[in-house]
C-alpha cells in the first residue's frame, strides 16, 4: 500500500466518543502505519495535546459534552501547536465554509473510505 509510506511513523491524535468507530479508525490508521493516541472525550484530546506533538488530530464533531467545534477551537488557541492540520470526521454534513471558519483543515463524511482518509490526511500534513 503506498499510503502505508505516506502515514508511516506519523503520530495522529484520534477523538471519537463511539467506541466501535473509534475502533475502526484506530485501526484504519495503524494498517497505513501511523502511531495512534484516541480519546472518547475531547478533555482527554486536549490534555493529549498539551502532553505530545501530532503530526495531525481527526476528530468526530458531534459528541455529548464539548465537541469537536470546541477542540479544534482550543487547539488554535495553543501556543505550542496552533496550526496542527485537524480533519472533521463526521456523520452530519455541515456546509464546508463553516467548518474551514470553524478552525477544521478539512472534513470527511463517515462511513470514511480508507484511500480517501489516508489521501486527505497527507495533503493536510504536507501543506501544515
Amino acid at each position: 500500500m503506498d499510503d502505508a509510506a505516506t502515514l508511516g511513523g506519523k503520530r495522529i491524535l484520534l477523538l471519537e466518543d463511539d467506541t466501535d468507530s473509534r475502533e475502526s479508525m484506530v485501526m484504519l490508521l495503524e494498517l497505513a502505519g501511523a502511531k495512534v493516541v484516541s480519546t472518547p472525550t475531547a478533555e482527554e484530546a486536549l490534555a493529549a495535546l498539551q502532553r505530545t506533538e501530532f503530526d495531525a488530530v481527526v476528530t468526530d464533531v458531534a459528541m455529548p459534552g464539548r465537541s469537536g467545534f470546541w477542540l479544534v477551537g482550543q487547539i488554535r488557541q495553543l501556543a505550542a501547536r496552533p496550526t496542527v492540520p485537524v480533519l472533521a470526521v463526521t456523520g452530519h454534513p455541515f456546509p464546508r465554509d463553516g467548518m474551514l471558519r470553524a478552525g477544521f483543515d478539512d472534513q470527511m463524511l463517515k462511513p470514511v473510505a480508507p484511500a480517501q482518509l489516508y489521501e486527505t490526511l497527507t495533503q493536510l500534513m504536507r501543506r501544515a
